[in-house]
């Protein structure tokens, strides 16, 4: 089952990251670039609705989505609450800083804490609308000093007025100052599995056990995560569905702006590890927010977040490659004012990683049915090419990749499906 494939040099890599590990005091992201899906605790959430933890309203100035979204309304003026957990947490804090980004839809007062087997004190500021606050709160004006165990952090707005609908945006949430490494702090975290997925460090390599699922179906089991993601907001209501579909026999309809940056993305020649990591679910949403009908496919959501607890599972070693073979239609101008559009349709065939980076120099790409968006009965062949290698994947197989340098890598995904091929450029930074 298992392919070698490309041989390089790993020590450079292993120098690497230990040295990286090598101060006593870490700095730890919790949530940065949507790239750790947390969860509310919903004993005593006060938060009208739940968080959406890849949410996309656009870019703002100093906060670029994806980000965290908090929002609600209540019929009477009161205080909104709730306690996150990241997968770095728990850990141990000492001393140092509490950064994040906060911004708010209307002026609002806005407050922060930490929760152990205690609870420090709140740090409020006041928020003004529509503009993005980059906080540096000193964990000394929470009143903590010394070390303080960390299991979630509380956020809060208070004084919210009554029938105002509010919105909170959240980002790039971190410690300057941490007593564990990152590493001993993700393996004592406590975020779980609830199969038996991984073996123990102690017992040998990670492995990855595939799943039995059909990549056709729409439904998929939360495997890493404790709950089942809800789907993308629908773009159309069910008035505008019923005229929609009298004109096409498709299940998603995109504009025609949205098609041409979903070819533009597959077939890219360069970007950013941090773009490359974004593409698959940036196009899935815009297909599948567009929806014309209800479970059509699987939630693209779902598998993006499992696929990033494998990784993180694995320490970045194991990375499950996502894919997306989906028919589509857009809407194109018909004329040049864009007054009237008729209806072309298209595909996507498309692959990515969960991730922007791997830990260490080698890499083991899973290829898993559970990790596809389609409705076709026949999967797509793959093919993964390094270094002027190609080496074809089966589904239900892995591939062991080897870097020869830290630094950003370049590994090119080709894909066939009925008639339709693609080679897409993705892009992985190697720490």
């Amino acid at each position: 089952m298992i392919s070698r494939m490309f041989k390089g040099v790993a020590l450079l890599g292993a120098l690497l990251a230990l040295e990286g590990y090598a101060e006593e005091c870490n700095g730890v992201a919790l949530y940065s670039n949507g790239g750790d899906n947390g969860q509310m605790i919903e004993t005593g959430r006060t938060f009208p609705e739940k968080p959406e933890w890849w949410a996309n309203w656009g870019n703002f100035d100093g906060m670029d989505a994806p980000y965290i979204r908090l929002s609600g309304m209540n019929n009477v003026q009161g205080d909104w609450k709730g306690l996150l957990s990241f997968r770095s947490l728990p850990l141990r804090v000492d001393g140092g800083k509490l950064r994040l980004k906060v911004r708010a839809s209307q002026n609002v007062k806005f407050g922060i804490w930490l929760k152990g087997t205690s609870e420090s004190g709140v740090y409020y500021v006041s928020l003004g609308a529509n503009k993005t606050h980059l906080l540096d709160v000193p964990l000394a004006s929470l009143g903590v000093t010394g070390s303080f165990y960390v299991e979630n952090v509380g956020v809060g707005l208070f004084q919210v007025p009554k029938y105002q609908y509010m919105t909170l945006f959240i980002d790039d949430i971190e410690f300057t100052c941490v007593g564990k490494s990152p590493r001993e702090v993700s393996s004592s975290s406590s975020f779980s599995s609830s199969s038996d997925v991984w073996k123990n460090a102690d017992e040998g390599p990670w492995e990855y056990e595939f799943s039995n699922v059909d990549a056709w179906s729409e439904k998929r089991e939360a495997r890493l995560l404790p709950d089942v993601e809800t789907e993308f907001s629908a773009a159309y209501s069910e008035q505008e569905r019923g005229t929609l579909i009298s004109r096409t026999n498709s299940d998603f309809l995109v504009s025609e702006l949205e098609h041409m940056k979903i070819v533009n993305s597959v077939r890219a020649v360069e970007m950013t590890a941090k773009k490359s990591r974004m593409t698959w679910y940036d196009n899935l949403y815009s297909v599948l927010r567009n929806r014309l009908r209800e479970n059509v496919v699987a939630n693209p959501k779902q598998l993006y977040f499992e696929a990033e607890a494998v990784a993180a599972q694995s320490d970045y070693t194991v990375i499950p490659l996502l894919v997306a073979d989906l028919d589509y239609a857009y809407g194109a101008c018909a004329d040049s004012a864009c007054n009237s559009t008729y209806i072309v349709d298209s595909h996507l065939l498309t692959a990515g990683f969960p991730t922007s980076f791997v830990r260490g120099s080698k890499m083991s790409l899973v290829l898993d049915p559970y990790f596809v968006v389609t409705k076709r009965r026949e999967l797509p062949s793959v093919s993964v090419c390094f270094s002027g290698l190609c080496k074809s994947v089966s589904f239900k197989e892995r591939l062991e990749v080897e870097f020869p340098s830290t630094g950003t890598q370049k590994i090119v995904v080709k894909m066939k499906s009925g008639g339709q091929s693609i080679e897409q450029n993705l892009f992985l930074e190697v720490k």
